[in-house]
């Protein structure tokens, strides 16, 4: 059965949204801190550590050349172009030439021959046009080529000077993360610090659901904003942060855990009236409902041979492991009642004239 009263279910459920809002609220708030703190401004680059004025000249030299480069390219389109043009006129020229020697009358007349001179050497100057159009085009294309070398000998320059920069780029961006993280430890341990004081203390606290809206926001300040920037170096230190982390909570649950059985130890050597007034009433009512003995938490009767009441089958007044009576009889009436009754069910008798 269920011994605690709906408003205090309502209550500890309003509590529980209170925590949540809390939290929500303390997040929110720290999230806006940490975006205004000063290791969250400019983030470095690789840019920063770039030799400038080098590349700079390297920049300007590629510039220079790739401007070069695209003349060139124009030169030989209108040197070719030439070319052609050159080529077509010679072959028109030694084709006319060629049908008029085979047309004309084969004399010996000087005027005839002079004529065949005159022809010859005017096709002979097409054909020196044409080797002179071809060799600059050769040697436009020779430029080209020691442009394009040289445009590959500056870029692989400017990998170099970017590639130098590389090295003390990556120890100032770990000296940042370091930075980064040191800042944000100093700002989120103080909160783990006071959570753990929290947990550990005020449990039992009429504030104990605005304390936990506090843990609720240590933890989530310590798993979102502080771990993510926890530096790696290969791995090592999140690897070692997470073994002490792990060894701690094992300590601690350890030692809770040896506390609890001492505890218990010690509870069970106590009068079963000082018992009594150790265990809240609800808990009490709750757990014997539950077949667990209030008093050193075994379970004393079994769970497969329940009444529809939650009562065990077997009557099983007492508890078989420390002697804890559970169960006793009105002496009004003779009903069985759960120890922690204030009341008899059957006939209302108060709890001081119910005897074991």
């Amino acid at each position: 059965m269920k011994a605690v009263r709906r408003p205090m279910f309502w209550y500890g459920l309003a509590m529980w949204v209170l925590s949540v809002v809390i939290s929500t609220l303390l997040i929110q708030l720290g999230a806006l801190i940490m975006s205004d703190v000063p290791t969250a401004g400019k983030r470095i680059a690789q840019n920063d550590f770039v030799n400038t004025t080098e590349l700079a000249a390297i920049d300007t030299a590629i510039a220079q050349t790739e401007r070069l480069l695209a003349d060139k390219t124009h030169e030989i389109e209108d040197a070719r172009f030439v070319l052609r043009s050159r080529t077509l006129d010679y072959q028109n020229q030694r084709a006319s030439f060629e049908n008029w020697v085979k047309t004309r009358s084969a004399t010996g007349a000087d005027d005839q021959n002079s004529e065949v001179v005159e022809r010859v050497r005017a096709i002979e100057l097409l054909k020196q046009e044409e080797r002179d159009a071809g060799r600059l085009v050769e040697d436009l294309q020779q430029e080209v080529v020691a442009a394009k070398r040289k445009l590959q000998d500056l870029r692989g320059e400017r990998s170099a000077i970017l590639a130098a920069a590389n090295a003390p780029y990556q120890k100032a961006q770990k000296r940042e993360v370091l930075k980064v993280f040191l800042f944000r430890l100093v700002l989120t341990l103080p909160l783990l610090l006071i959570a753990g004081w929290l947990a550990m203390k005020k449990r039992q606290s009429s504030y104990w659901p605005v304390y936990r809206g506090f843990i609720i926001f240590a933890l989530f300040a310590f798993f979102v904003e502080l771990v993510p920037y926890l530096p790696s170096y290969g791995g090592y230190v999140r690897y070692i942060v997470g073994i002490l982390l792990a060894l701690i909570l094992a300590h601690f649950a350890t030692r809770g855990m040896a506390r609890y059985l001492q505890k218990k130890q010690s509870e069970e050597q106590r009068p079963e009236t000082e018992k009594r007034k150790l265990i809240e009433y609800e808990t009490a009512i709750k757990k014997i409902s539950d077949g667990v003995c209030p008093s050193c938490d075994r379970q004393f009767g079994a769970q497969n041979s329940r009444k529809a009441d939650s009562t065990p089958a077997a009557n099983v007044d007492f508890c078989v492991h420390c002697g804890f009576c559970l169960y006793n009889s009105c002496d009004n009436c003779g009903q069985r009642e759960n120890s922690f009754y204030k009341f008899c069910g059957a006939c209302g008798v108060p709890a001081q004239k119910v005897t074991p």
